[in-house]
């Protein structure tokens, strides 16, 4: 399985290829992931983390289509990024964008009428909105997850999310 980490960091996934802009990273490539393309043939990868990477991005929607022709057909691309609600989201001053449960909707082909700003097609496998222990002890995280929409309009405020998780397949 070929897999290419994102955005690795320090914490490079293991087996993976590493991409980061920084010298200090465990990255096996080093480049900026604003300039687009990324140094790699398409079709490439069965699996792409993008782990904690797409908030600091000036671009994510041309990274996603960049992270599909990478993919294999039917390669899988997991995301990890933080939920709008979180501190994280915003006490980070290097991040540019802030994601719902609703944001990657536009690469599926059940999403909503904004489909039409990118031809990536993916199939969702799995999405989640994911809370600290607490809260997902006494049932909070399920609950967001069965009633997301009822979540993000009326109480995202009063019970804070942490992290977004989204794994989508590549349609091609």
């Amino acid at each position: 399985m070929k897999i290419l980490d994102l955005g690795c960091g320090k914490k490079k996934y293991p087996g993976a290829i590493g991409i980061d802009r920084s010298p200090e990273s465990d990255a096996d490539i080093i480049h900026d992931l604003n300039h687009l393309p990324y140094p790699f043939r398409s079709n490439t990868f069965d699996l792409i983390i993008c782990d904690n990477v797409l908030e600091h991005l000036k671009e994510p929607l041309l990274v996603i289509e960049e992270i599909h022709r990478l993919l294999k057909p039917e390669g899988i691309v997991r995301i990890i990024t933080p939920h709008f609600s979180s501190d994280d989201s915003f006490t980070d001053i290097t991040h540019r964008h802030h994601f719902s449960f609703r944001s990657f909707n536009i690469f599926t082909n059940d999403s909503s009428s904004f489909s039409f700003y990118t031809r990536a097609r993916f199939e969702m496998i799995k999405k989640r909105i994911m809370f600290g222990r607490l809260k997902r002890y006494v049932g909070i995280e399920s609950l967001a997850n069965k009633l997301p929409q009822i979540y993000e309009s009326h109480f995202v405020f009063i019970f804070q999310a942490h992290s977004l998780f989204f794994e989508m397949k590549a349609v091609k």
